[in-house]
């Protein structure tokens, strides 16, 4: 393999890093400003900074925390340095400096960030450093975003035996591993998936849906043309009113059919979510539905919609919300099962397809999961795999009979089901047993393992079938 080719190069969506730590930056110096009125230099505003640098610091959110880490050390004791002088400089200048000099350093390291494959080597470029590695004695990893996953880049991390180099604002890092691995012969680095996953992100959308509420129940409450208990009565129904008018308006679905291309190939299954197209090479094509397209039934799901629950080409914004949050979700457990199949037996190769939306490919395993299939060693298969999700952190749900085949090796493989971290399942299980409690009675493990839960429901499970 000679010359050069151009791996990853800075994704522009990873600047939401040093924007967002301005924006904090810039927040605690209001409220310094506003609540304790420090307009000037002054040792609290130091202290307060090297507070937070600490702090931010712990957090560890990229490659660059240690440098903007740095910066705003030298702030703070530039602050200090001011203080101890006779120069009297707007504490907001600094601030606003300081902001600067992190969005400057945050440009540079997108523009310089770029992995390249040289002469068979792997030559990698962050802002302050260079690494060349040896793909054959070479693990590779990534590093599990947090909120900038909505801008699909991350983490991506080479080791060898002397050296390891952490490149933070690649795009698509999970797919750039999958490169390195299927076709340079890098080894895949063990990693488990945190405690938390995509926890943080849940939260603050949360956070930020009741602040928005909230603000709304003020501003009714303080429009309101009366007092006392009719003032609250009044403005808690006009909150609820306006909720539902605002839920209930209509979106038009996406122009688009997602699987228009793909009409000319064998479907060989359909459900809720997806179609499934029968590829060649032993490969099948999977695409997510948007709301509006396919069979979108919420019908028996708890959700405040006045009319049909039935996606169609125009559809309430409770449901394109609700709907979307799912797509993106299902599309965090592909990506999940694109890094995971290497250390989980019982996940077949999963390829995400980059040229259409909601849409990956997969390895076609070619038994239905039933009786006449079964393998001996059935339970011996299900607790290797509860041992290797335990070894990642990791549940698997929704994971009734269908959700399995098995290969001509007899082998069980988990083909769908979506894997969860230890501390997504619990806010799993409570929003399916609140939206879809109508249809599902609630979790249960399949043959007693706890990792590998299913949905009391309608459908066949393992345990059924093994009866």
């Amino acid at each position: 393999m000679g010359g050069s080719q151009l791996v990853a190069r800075g994704a522009w969506g990873w600047i939401l890093n040093p924007i967002f730590l301005s924006t904090e930056i810039l927040f605690i110096d209001f409220i310094l400003s506003k609540w304790f009125f420090i307009e000037t230099c002054s040792i609290v505003g130091s202290f307060v900074l090297f507070v937070f640098a600490t702090i931010y610091s712990w957090f560890d959110f990229s490659s660059q925390t240690k440098l903007q880490t740095y910066v705003i050390c030298m702030a703070a004791i530039f602050e200090l340095g001011i203080l101890s002088s006779e120069l009297m400089i707007d504490r907001t200048l600094i601030q606003l400096s300081l902001c600067t000099a992190i969005l400057v350093c945050g440009v540079f390291h997108i523009l310089v960030l770029k992995l390249r494959i040289i002469d068979g080597s792997i030559h990698s470029r962050s802002l302050f450093r260079a690494k060349k590695f040896n793909p054959e004695n070479t693990t590779v990893e990534i590093r599990e975003p947090g909120i900038s996953i909505i801008m699909k880049t991350g983490d991506l991390i080479l080791r060898n035996d002397n050296s390891k180099i952490r490149l933070s604002g690649l795009k698509n890092p999970d797919l750039i591993r999958r490169k390195l691995i299927d076709k340079f012969g890098v080894l895949p680095h063990f990693q488990r998936a945190t405690w938390a996953g995509t926890l943080w992100i849940f939260l603050f959308l949360i956070i930020v849906i009741a602040v928005i509420e909230c603000c709304l129940f003020i501003l009714i409450n303080q429009a309101m043309p009366a007092n006392g208990v009719t003032q609250s009565v009044g403005s808690l129904a006009v909150w609820f009113i306006a909720n539902m008018c605002i839920l209930n308006v209509r979106i038009p679905r996406y122009p688009n059919d997602p699987a228009d291309d793909l009409r000319h190939q064998t479907k060989i299954a359909e459900g809720m979510w997806t179609e499934i197209f029968h590829e060649k090479d032993g490969w099948v094509t999977k695409q997510f539905f948007r709301c509006g397209w396919g069979h979108n039934d919420y019908t028996e799901h708890r959700v405040p919609v006045i009319g049909s629950k039935i996606c169609g080409k125009w559809n309430p914004l409770v449901l394109v919300i609700i709907h979307s949050a799912m797509l993106i979700y299902q599309m965090i457990g592909v990506k999940r099962r694109i890094v995971y199949q290497d250390f989980i037996r019982a996940l077949p190769k999963t390829k995400l397809e980059v040229r259409a939306p909601y849409r990956y490919s997969q390895q076609w395993v070619e038994n239905e999961f039933v009786s006449e299939n079964m393998p001996q060693d059935v339970h011996s298969q299900m607790s290797d795999l509860q041992e290797d999700l335990s070894r990642v952190g990791l549940f698997i749900d929704d994971m009734h009979a269908a959700n399995f085949r098995i290969d001509q090796g007899s082998k069980i493989q988990a083909i769908d089901g979506e894997l969860y971290t230890d501390g997504e399942v619990f806010v799993k299980s409570l929003l399916v047993r609140l939206v879809d409690g109508h249809r599902v009675e609630g979790m249960s493990p399949v043959l007693g393992y706890d990792r590998i839960v299913r949905w009391v429901d309608h459908r066949a499970s393992v345990d059924d079938i093994l009866r």
